[in-house]
Formats: structure tokens, sequence, C-alpha cells
């Protein structure tokens, strides 16, 4: 899973992204960032930990999201200024979900058009960037499918199909309406997949500043929001950058009961529809990340292809039970051990061992 942090110059996506970062990234003085930073950040899980205990394996791997931190979107409404949003955001098409950096904090480090924060108005000022951005693509795509129907090309049928779908599309960025909500069909949804709408992804807000999350952010967004969080960013990228032994005293002084980096990384991760389930052993206890809804055979795809295809059953059962068990002895002795077709919707926090053919 890809995140893309977005946000205007000076949001402080480089210092959130150092807040959760392994490796945080210098951020020198001078003009703005022109280059993306991406790491994979490792999301902490207390389940997988327990489990980790009773197994005391020789490997230990938590889930983990890319993350990309590219440049801010220039505020200005220079040619220039639109011309180098586009390509930045062409750039991030790829990401699976976005996260939106509001500032809400003053610094005299940028040129900010307005000096004091507003939140609804960078939203508005993102939401459009990225509605802009679609209609773009989409208005091109269909001028082109409409001539190739005129000229009857060899492609005609299949043109006619596209169309079709990218007309509804069209028309709800017309409205100033996004398109995740909007019912297609499989085959529908395979034509425009690799357009990589960025209105058709899921989106989360993060203010970037000490105070909390406003009542009513995002109701009048041009896009929806899945969900919206706070993180005083400066501060837990400090905690962040800190010797793990000096973090407590600093926690303290501070007043921080845990690190908000650690909450908005598994806050992304629960708002963008991903779960987490397990392989566990004592060669490696592992979490691996699938969307709510997949089912075993998916699951099993995501441990090896060859899984998948050799699926026979799947062993399951939730890690509370083992928690509770103490070890697989106890808990198959209690026939708390289930086993599942390929079709069973794996749920977060299962332990699935996949019985194959291959």
């Amino acid at each position: 899973m890809r995140i893309a942090l977005i946000g205007l110059e000076g949001s402080g996506k480089t210092t959130v992204f150092n807040a959760v970062a392994e490796n945080p990234v210098e951020l020198p003085p001078g003009p703005p960032q022109k280059e993306t930073h991406i790491q994979v950040v490792k999301i902490r899980d207390e389940r997988l930990e327990a489990c980790r205990d009773i197994f005391q394996p020789k490997k230990f791997t938590p889930a983990g999201i890319e993350v990309w931190d590219a440049p801010g979107l220039p505020p200005g409404s220079s040619e220039a200024d639109r011309e180098r949003r586009m390509r930045l955001l062409s750039a991030l098409r790829d990401a699976d979900a976005y996260v939106l950096v509001l500032r809400d904090f003053k610094s005299d480090r940028y040129p900010y058009e307005r000096a004091e924060p507003d939140l609804d108005a960078d939203l508005a000022r993102l939401a459009d960037e990225m509605l802009t951005s679609d209609y773009v693509i989409c208005e091109n795509r269909v001028e082109k499918l409409r001539g190739n129907i005129e000229r009857k090309s060899r492609t005609v049928d299949q043109d006619k199909l596209e169309l079709a779908v990218m007309e509804k599309c069209l028309a709800r960025f017309e409205e100033g309406r996004d398109l995740r909500d909007l019912e297609l069909d499989e085959a529908d949804e395979k034509r425009i997949k690799g357009y990589q709408f960025f209105t058709r992804k899921p989106a989360f807000a993060l203010v970037n500043g000490p105070n909390a999350v406003p009542e009513g952010l995002g109701a009048d967004c041009a896009i929806q929001l899945r969900a919206g969080t706070s993180m005083d960013a400066q501060i837990d990228a400090e905690l962040n950058a800190m010797d793990p032994e000096d973090r407590p005293e600093f926690m303290e002084e501070f007043g921080i009961e845990a690190p908000a980096a650690e909450r908005f990384v598994r806050d992304v991760y629960r708002a963008v529809g991903l779960l987490a389930f397990f392989t566990v052993g004592e060669d490696e206890v592992r979490a691996w990340t699938i969307h709510e809804g997949d089912t075993a055979v998916i699951a099993a795809g995501k441990i090896h292809t060859d899984l998948a295809k050799g699926f026979v059953r799947a062993e399951v059962f939730p890690h509370e039970d083992l928690l509770e068990a103490g070890s697989m002895r106890d808990l198959k002795a209690k026939g708390g051990i289930r086993l599942e077709h390929k079709d069973y919707v794996v749920k977060d926090g299962d332990i699935v061992h996949i019985r194959s053919a291959l």
C-alpha cells in the first residue's frame, strides 16, 4: 500500500514524514523541496508483539505502508505555478491513497499567501487541484474516444464502451463532484483503472499543528474524506529523531502518553480500508496487509502466489484465542483451530496458515 502526502508548500509534509520515518530526511534551508522521499513505515501492533512473545521467533516482521513525501504544491496563481502543480500531482497518481496535510501553525520559513492558518481554505485548494487534474485527463480522453468513434477506428466497439463510462465520470467532474461513490460494474472499473483518478481513491485529512481536528472539517469539501486526525509533527519528529533511551523523559516533559505518529499511521491504515492478518511460528511471526473484505485465497496470494494457486484450506483462529491458550499445543487441544474454504472473509487479527497442494 502506497500512501502519498499531499499539501501546499510549507504545510509541514516533510516534518510529518520525519515523524513516522525510520530514517528521517534533512530539512535544509533554502528553496522548496524538489525530490520525493519514500520509506516503508512499520506499523506497531501490540497483538503481533504478544504473538512474538509466545513464539520467540528468529524473525519478526510487522506490517508496513510505503509513505511518499512529494514536493509541496505551489499556492500561486501564475501559469508556471499551475503547470508545476499539475506535474507534481501527475507523479503521485500511482499512490493507493492520499493524506492531505493541512497547516495549523505559524512560521516565517515560507512566504505564505496567508500568515494565519486556514484549514478549510487549504483543504478546498487541495481538493480542487485533485479534482481539476482528474477532469483534464477525463476530458482529453473523452475527446479522443469521440474522435475514434467518428472515424470508425478498429477499436470502435471497445471505444464506445469506454466512452460511456468516461462520460459518467466527466459529468461528475463538471458538477464539482468526485468519483468515490460512483457505482461501476467490474468491467467499467477495469476500463478506468489505468487513469488512476485521484478522486476514486481514499483520502484522509491530517491537521498538522497543536490543535485537534475542528468539528465539521471537510463537510463542504469537493472530495469525500475517509477520516481526519491531528498531529503536532514538529514535536513527534523531534521525538522520532531521539535516542530511544531519551524519549521517555521528553514525553513526560511534554505530557505525551504515546507518539501521535504511531496513532496517525494506524488511523490511516484503517481509514483506507486495510487490515492485518498474521502468520506465526518459531521461524517468523509476521503481519500481512490486505483490504477489508478480502478472502482466504487472496490472503494466501499475499504470502506466495503458489499458495493461492494450490489453495486447499486455511487454518484460521483469532489471535485472542492463541493469547488466551498460551501456546499452539494448548489451542489445538481445545479445538480452537478452524478449517475455512477459499471464500472465507479474513478478519482483522486472524492468524491464518494455508494448506496448499503446491
